[in-house]
């Protein structure tokens, strides 16, 4: 819903999101000025808990390291507004030692940014939500070795995989990770994966090679849609062993049939080396999901509709009850903008923002009144 409101009141809706820690903003253009020009003065300023708001800017910032607990927040990765500016930060690092830098406990959404790494020690319990990833992510590795433990991921969109540290069916790896509502775009994927504590639900993979080296992982409610190739990973490249739920997938080849019986089904037996099995039930094999709009179903289009029409086999066909895919789920994919505008799979951070700002009168004399009109949006 948007409203003509002054800028007085704007200001004031942004005061009352964060009301219990200061906020620091952050730009690079000469044009719009904030507090600090870098994000390592504003970090450096900012106690725990604190805001961050890295302005938009037609240019992109470079690494920055977050080694506090602090709540990131962007312009929009696709911003629907006047300005149509994304926060562009090269990558996106956390770091821990052990003394009083912890990156743990921090938010960061509202971003466009290549990879999301670790530096140090494992930072935890990250949230991580309306972001686009170009790169991978990495939730193992640190020095000393170490995996990330409670870590949600939602309404983001991910090029790339999602690393967690195994690479066998006894390798230790993240924990308590919550992948939800996400879109994965082809070539991205789930890699290295090996507890039931982890749960990718209500996502939608486009391409095929979805799950590569994961074992025990919860998998519910997705939606797979390509042209050709498996969601298993080829033969050689390892097995997938996990529990599979009211998934869904377009086509009839689910996995390897060198290596996998039935290859036509999520719920199979891997007979490649040191065997074992998929376990689960409620899949959809072979249908078409029914996207209200979508003129691929092997790539991901930001001008189309991926909510389900009334006759998808998806529809309500969730663990839960709800649709299969972003829409469904306790994290449903939030609007960005229109139907078909380019702007519907690409929502701005959950906070009041200005989409519009319209001088009426350029010119003011002295002790005159500058009228502005200003529209703005509050992106729940």
């Amino acid at each position: 819903m948007q409203n003509k409101i002054t800028i007085m009141w704007v200001a004031a809706l942004l005061l009352c999101t964060t009301a219990t820690a200061t906020v620091r903003t952050v730009s690079n253009s000469p044009t719009r000025p904030a507090q600090f020009t870098t994000f390592a003065a504003a970090q450096t300023a900012s106690a725990n808990g604190d805001t961050v708001y890295i302005y938009g800017s037609p240019f992109q910032y470079p690494d920055i390291t977050i080694s506090k607990r602090l709540v990131i927040i962007g312009a929009g990765y696709n911003p629907n507004n006047q300005f149509g500016q994304p926060t562009n930060i090269a990558n996106i690092i956390l770091f821990r030692d052990a003394g009083s830098s912890n990156a743990t406990g921090s938010v960061i959404t509202g971003v466009l940014t290549g990879r999301l790494d670790i530096s140090g020690l494992m930072s935890n319990n990250i949230r991580v939500f309306r972001c686009r990833i170009t790169s991978y992510i990495n939730l193992a590795g640190g020095s000393p070795t170490g995996y990330a433990d409670g870590w949600v991921l939602y309404n983001n969109i991910f090029q790339s995989y999602i690393y967690g540290g195994a690479s066998t069916r006894t390798s230790s790896s993240a924990t308590n990770i919550v992948i939800a509502n996400n879109i994965f775009t082809s070539f991205s994927y789930l890699y290295g994966f090996n507890s039931n504590t982890i749960i990718s639900d209500h996502n939608i993979f486009f391409g095929a090679n979805n799950f590569y080296q994961t074992f025990n992982v919860i998998v519910t409610n997705n939606i797979f849609t390509r042209s050709s190739g498996t969601v298993f990973y080829g033969a050689t490249s390892g097995p997938v062993l996990c529990t599979f739920n009211n998934n869904l997938s377009n086509q009839t080849t689910i996995a390897d049939p060198t290596t996998y019986t039935p290859a036509t089904n999520f719920v199979n037996t891997y007979t490649g080396t040191g065997g074992g099995s998929n376990f689960g039930g409620g899949n959809i094999i072979g249908q078409d999901p029914l996207y209200t709009n979508a003129a691929s179903l092997s790539e991901y289009s930001p001008s189309a509709n991926y909510r389900l029409q009334a006759s998808s086999p998806g529809r309500n066909a969730g663990t839960d009850g709800t649709d299969l895919g972003i829409y469904g789920g306790s994290y449903p994919f939030p609007r960005g903008g229109a139907d078909g505008s380019g702007y519907d799979t690409s929502p701005m951070p959950p906070i009041p923002q200005v989409t519009e700002l319209n001088i009426q009168n350029a010119t003011v004399p002295v002790n005159g009144t500058l009228n502005v009109n200003v529209k703005a949006t509050i992106n729940n």
